[in-house]
């Protein structure tokens, strides 16, 4: 399984692969004044882009089964008090879509400072030191 990490950003998003550590950043307009994922297409096509980027789609989409990305993707602005719904469910449903629905439930955090790997493995419900062939473990 590729483990994602998706910084959101107005108009910019960083995604880093955990296992590569490999990481790719990119700006497009997808963002108002008022909500992060305001253009919902433009904002689909740049993550779809920089999945691409830290995890070809050799590297998962032939693999059996469904679900063999794992994305948490994190609102580092625009998320004052927290998303609501709305924008949760956006954010879902890009993460979902530019995956090319190959996602083992993508989750979604919110706040203003950027996770550990340590961390993204818990918020996606990883255990740290548990190992199996749908749990990996990543070495710091």
């Amino acid at each position: 399984m590729v483990i994602l990490y998706a910084r959101l950003y107005k108009n910019r998003m960083v995604v880093r692969n955990l296992s590569t550590q490999q990481q790719a950043s990119g700006n497009q307009t997808f963002s108002n004044q008022r909500i992060l994922i305001a253009d919902f297409f433009p904002a689909e096509k740049l993550l779809h882009g920089l999945i691409q980027q830290v995890a070809p789609r050799t590297l998962w989409h032939s693999l059996p089964g469904i679900g063999r990305l794992a994305i948490l993707s994190h609102a580092l602005e625009m998320n004052e008090g927290g998303l609501s719904p709305v924008e949760e469910r956006a954010i879902l449903e890009m993460t979902f879509h530019a995956a090319r629905r190959k996602c083992r439930e993508p989750r979604v955090v919110a706040g203003p400072t950027a996770l550990s790997d340590q961390q993204v493995l818990a918020a996606l419900g990883f255990a740290n030191n548990a190992r199996d062939d749908n749990k990996p473990t990543i070495v710091s």
